[in-house]
């Protein structure tokens, strides 16, 4: 990356061309390869790790209309899980019903109805609400894949919202769209799974004859006379699940803290059946590992 002239320290990460010109840039410094080029009429700054904020912004700043960003684009923003990692796929973004949905290179537009308490500023952008864009993604994704995302937004240990709030959002959202599946899957939300595949895990052993786990259970251990929560547990049986996601393994000391978290389960007489992100296209298994060790527990069914 060449510049004759250097760049203005007034340039942010992401510009519109009119803004480029603002802060003294030239058409022939603007032509320069290293700016990257996401959407037209915008800009980004020279080698800078490029975020879906960035992105976000680069666009906005092209667009004159009312535009807010929506679907997977404000999921991820607002750290809901996604069955795919959506941070580098298209941008989606709602304009008011009786505009045109817009069409543009890496971007997904849609056309709806919406209120001011629907969108919320973030990061200089404006999105839509968590409420909001749950009932939006219904018509995106799975039922499993929908209580997911909305089982991370009501965490108890860091909610961002409320069953109560998603309710009241259902029922004010205008489409038709995927009404059914948000309202069934508004039944089956847990303000105690901690990730998308405890979710997922958690639903389909709910769906199976086995009894209902109890998600991040607080189990006290008296031979270490610690106390941990397991993921999905069976307190009556002592029989436990617990996702290992790639974290655990990158991870040296959360690790070493797993190993060490087992065995203490193991040394208090609890059986516990380790599950991947693998074992979530092959749930069958998962069910019939579960129902092996609560058979060997003294569950009749």
């Amino acid at each position: 990356m060449y510049f004759r002239r250097p760049l203005p320290d007034t340039l942010p990460r992401s510009f519109s061309v009119r803004e480029a010109y603002a802060n003294g840039i030239s058409r022939s410094q603007l032509r320069n390869d290293a700016f990257q080029r996401p959407y037209h009429g915008a800009r980004l700054a020279p080698g800078i790790d490029v975020t879906l904020i960035d992105r976000c912004v680069a666009f906005s700043r092209r667009v004159q209309r009312a535009e807010v960003f929506s679907h997977y684009t404000a999921a991820t923003l607002h750290g809901m899980p996604l069955p795919e990692r959506s941070e580098v796929g298209p941008l989606h973004v709602t304009c008011r019903q009786g505009f045109r949905a817009t069409k543009a290179r890496g971007v997904v537009g849609h056309s709806a109805a919406f209120s001011p308490d629907d969108v919320v500023l973030l990061g200089g952008i404006w999105v839509t609400t968590v409420e909001r864009t749950w009932c939006d993604l219904a018509a995106l994704l799975s039922f499993e894949n929908l209580v997911a995302a909305g089982d991370s937004l009501l965490w108890h240990k860091n909610p961002a919202t409320t069953k109560e709030a998603l309710r009241d959002a259902v029922s004010r959202y205008p489409s038709q769209r995927g009404r059914l599946r948000m309202r069934a899957a508004l039944h089956s939300l847990s303000d105690r799974s901690r990730s998308r595949p405890e979710s997922i895990v958690r639903l389909a052993l709910v769906a199976s004859p086995l009894p209902d786990p109890e998600p991040n259970v607080e189990v006290h251990l008296k031979v270490s006379e610690r106390r941990i929560e397991i993921d999905l547990a069976y307190p009556d049986f002592k029989v436990g699940l617990e996702y290992q996601g790639d974290h655990h393994r990158h991870d040296r000391r959360q690790w070493r803290k797993d190993i060490r978290r087992g065995n203490d389960a193991v040394d208090d007489d609890w059986s516990m059946v380790y599950f991947t992100g693998d074992d979530l296209q092959n749930l069958p298994d998962v069910i019939a590992r579960t129902e092996r060790r609560l058979r060997k527990r003294g569950w009749t069914g």
